[in-house]
């Protein structure tokens, strides 16, 4: 191979990985959750690829591994069997070769005649012009990747698309392979689609999907798959706000190579929320945004995926998003009540730290008996007068998380509407050392964010206002591994 700087390939890698290895011992624990997935040290960023190979689950994320900071972007890997405990393992990917000089950016994995093929897009950046360009790795073994001789193998893009090219997604139907990339011309983003007999010689098909003017100029790290019978489209768009997450349901015609939507929605209505990979119909995400400055930096880590998530599609052509439910193997210390009537008051539950574990609070509410207009849950720092809340207003049908008190990271109110068809309204929220994740509507909502508290001592309190509130039960446990 032509590598860079005259280094072996494997020399490349190595050198990354005891980079990582050695940053281990400075990374300081302030922020560091209890059970998500994290580098060991140093920025991550976009899962790239969960797919199922050899008995385990694998995940590829990029990855700087010489700093905190987004740099030059390498391919990160761990495996599981079960969500719940992770193996890292060496670094898969790593920029040594002219056309992705400047970065392995994102892309997806499959398996293919008992071999994992990784897909990435090759950047290079010279005299301020980026080009982007599709690549392959493969591994006979699931851990040592080789990158392909015929690379790249799209050098460039088709007169749809521009120069913003890349997060190669590949699926296979029928006997043919796919592959989705993000792109975008004249400010509407697209997803381009090319297909292969062979993983290896790439025919361009035309445009799959675009933007309808409002959703964004580029759509990055497309996502395709079917589900309950139709099929999903899901994408990041960039030129948007709020920068969330949408998905479409409809349907793929395979000949024609055009998707055609019937419902759209964002995926996830919390600020935290970007970049994801799916594989089972399980989703990760990654649990950050480029709009915030993230206090981990300053030790020595950045970047977390979200709690795995399964994907349902019901019979409205609209996803739901549960929590795992091997997330249950988590669950320690356990407090419950039931029939509990709030008018006017607050039920406080006992305090817990953040430093030992998580969080899991599920709180049933009776909404034929409750008669308050706003209610929720705050969260009290102990030693001091930061807060943050989870609440519905406007008689359940808004669902709001505020974090203008909170201790350090970002500040905002974000919202959602619920369709509030029955009766009982659940509320499920796990709370981690710098995160919250919310569900609620049965799954057809939520909200997603890092949080930064001043202290890992929370107290929560459930509180109404202007009325009463009913609720039917809530249960609390602690999570640790």
């Amino acid at each position: 191979m032509n590598t860079r700087n005259h280094l072996s390939y494997e020399s490349l890698l190595q050198r990354a990985d005891k980079s990582v290895s050695e940053a281990v011992a400075t990374v300081g624990k302030t922020y560091r959750l209890n059970y998500h997935f994290m580098p060991q040290a140093y920025w991550m960023n976009d899962p790239n690829g969960l797919v199922f190979f050899n008995g385990y689950y694998h995940v590829f994320y990029q990855h700087h591994p010489y700093s905190s900071e987004w740099g030059s972007m390498h391919w990160g890997h761990a495996r599981t069997k079960d969500f719940i405990d992770w193996e890292h393992l060496p670094i898969s990917l790593a920029p040594s070769e002219d056309y992705d000089a400047d970065g392995c950016l994102s892309g997806s994995a499959v398996v293919g005649n008992g071999v994992l093929h990784l897909f990435y897009t090759g950047q290079r950046v010279v005299d301020g012009k980026t080009t982007q360009v599709q690549c392959r790795a493969t591994s006979l073994d699931g851990v040592n990747f080789v990158k392909d001789r015929r690379n790249p193998l799209i050098s460039d893009y088709p007169p749809e698309g521009s120069p913003d090219f890349r997060d190669p997604k590949v699926w296979e139907h029928s006997g043919v392979w796919f592959m989705a990339l993000a792109s975008g011309k004249d400010g509407i983003g697209k997803v381009l689609l090319y297909k292969s007999r062979d993983l290896s010689q790439w025919e361009y098909a035309g445009v799959l999907a675009q933007s309808d003017g409002t959703q964004g100029a580029i759509w990055e790290c497309p996502d395709v798959f079917s589900l309950g019978g139709k099929h999903v489209l899901v994408v990041s768009p960039i030129g948007r706000e709020p920068r969330r997450v949408i998905y479409f349901v409809g349907t793929l015609d395979y000949e024609s190579g055009r998707f055609t939507a019937d419902y759209s929605k964002e995926l996830d209505h919390g600020p935290d929320f970007y970049a994801f990979g799916t594989e089972r119909r399980l989703l990760l995400a990654w649990m950050d945004a480029w709009d915030v400055d993230l206090p981990s930096k300053k030790d020595n880590w950045a970047g977390a995926f979200t709690i795995p998530r399964e994907l349902v599609l019901d019979a409205n052509g609209c996803l739901r998003i549960h929590p795992l439910p091997e997330l249950r193997r988590l669950r320690k210390e356990h407090f419950s009540a039931t029939s509990i009537l709030l008018d006017g008051n607050e039920k406080k539950l006992a305090a817990f730290d953040l430093k030992e574990a998580g969080l899991e609070i599920i709180l049933q509410l009776d909404m034929e008996k409750t008669t308050a207009s706003h209610f929720g849950i705050v969260f009290t720092d102990a030693q001091s007068s930061s807060q943050f809340s989870v609440g519905f207003k406007e008689k359940g049908k808004k669902l709001y998380l505020d974090t203008n008190d909170v201790g350090s990271g970002r500040k905002g109110i974000f919202s959602a509407t619920l369709s509030l068809q029955e009766d009982r309204l659940e509320l499920r929220i796990f709370v981690d050392r710098s995160s919250i994740e919310i569900f609620s509507d049965n799954g057809v909502v939520s909200l997603t964010s890092r949080i930064y508290p001043s202290s890992h001592t929370l107290i929560p309190h459930v509180f109404v206002v202007d009325g009463k509130l009913e609720v039917a039960s809530i249960e609390r446990w602690s999570l640790a591994k």
